[in-house]
């Protein structure tokens, strides 16, 4: 099943994709006995599991369709924490040059971050090189604490695209993520979230990016060197995860600071990012004030 957050008539709330041309409104009066009492939220929904909701409303919501084009999809949901994984495929490494890191690379990205399909990226001026990062996106559903690789996927609520938006020329000043992954709008998200009965094995997806047409990332997860599994067993040894937190797990070769001349994200221009049965996810580039943080 593939859950939205929407708005229409000025209000947001909780629906699910009926095929490629309509919402059904979960927050429509039809759908109440069916949500037993629950605030139509995908937040609320991860809380009490995905999974359940996803039975009670299976099948129903004929009167409750809306027109998708009349609507406008928001992200799936405000994550509670996310975690990045960085230097995570092969082929990027082999871009770069590096030897493949013993264990995942990760870095917190704030959840403030995120933005919907559509949702400007804005580019603060002066902010020098900006670079795109296809990934796919893990959204716990159950708490993780210390739990083996062989169990890690049953604790997942769900799968979608991510966008990690990085400020690369800040993060090489810096020496560290802290600042240029977590700019305003640095975190496009959606355009659903699919549930993980949805997605038959997370490391078989194709995924890619375009900027104004032109393709920059083609890969596939099966080129992770730390698969989604593996990344959620190593951070339930380190923090309990719990329903809400999002794993974005890294980008396959073609970022914009390898690539010759390097094709920074500009002002002007529109990204479009794929990942196979997640649908894509489109944001136009704007510029914004000067950062003064």
């Amino acid at each position: 099943m593939r859950f939205v957050t929407f708005r229409h008539a000025g209000t947001a709330r909780a629906g699910i994709l009926d095929g490629d041309d309509a919402v059904v409104d979960l927050g429509h009066g039809s759908m109440r006995d069916r949500l037993s009492g629950l605030e139509p939220r995908v937040e609320r929904f991860v809380e009490h599991g995905l999974d359940r909701v996803a039975a009670a409303i299976a099948g129903h919501g004929a009167a409750a369709r809306l027109p998708l084009a009349g609507v406008e999809l928001l992200a799936p949901l405000r994550p509670t924490r996310i975690f990045g994984a960085a230097f995570n495929y092969r082929t990027a490494l082999a871009e770069r040059g590096m030897p493949p890191p013993v264990e995942p690379v990760l870095f917190v990205k704030r959840p403030e971050t995120v933005i919907g399909p559509g949702a400007p990226i804005v580019l603060p001026a002066g902010i020098g090189g900006v670079t795109y990062e296809a990934e796919l996106a893990v959204l716990i559903g159950r708490e993780c604490r210390d739990v083996g690789v062989a169990d890690a996927l049953s604790r997942v609520a769900g799968y979608a695209a991510f966008n990690d938006i990085g400020a690369s020329e800040m993060i090489r000043r810096d020496g560290h993520f802290d600042r240029g992954k977590n700019l305003p709008t640095f975190g496009p998200f959606g355009p659903y979230l699919a549930t993980a009965d949805e997605i038959a094995d997370p490391q078989a997806l194709a995924l890619g990016l375009t900027m104004d047409g032109e393709s920059l990332q083609d890969g596939n997860t099966a080129d992770m060197l730390f698969g989604v599994a593996e990344l959620i067993a190593f951070l339930s040894r380190r923090t309990v995860l719990r329903p809400g937190d999002l794993i974005a797990t890294g980008t396959p070769a073609g970022v914009a600071p390898v690539r010759r001349p390097p094709t920074w994200v500009r002002p002007g221009s529109t990204l479009s990012m794929w990942i196979e049965g997640l649908g894509t996810l489109t944001n136009p580039v704007v510029e914004g004030a000067s950062y003064d943080g």
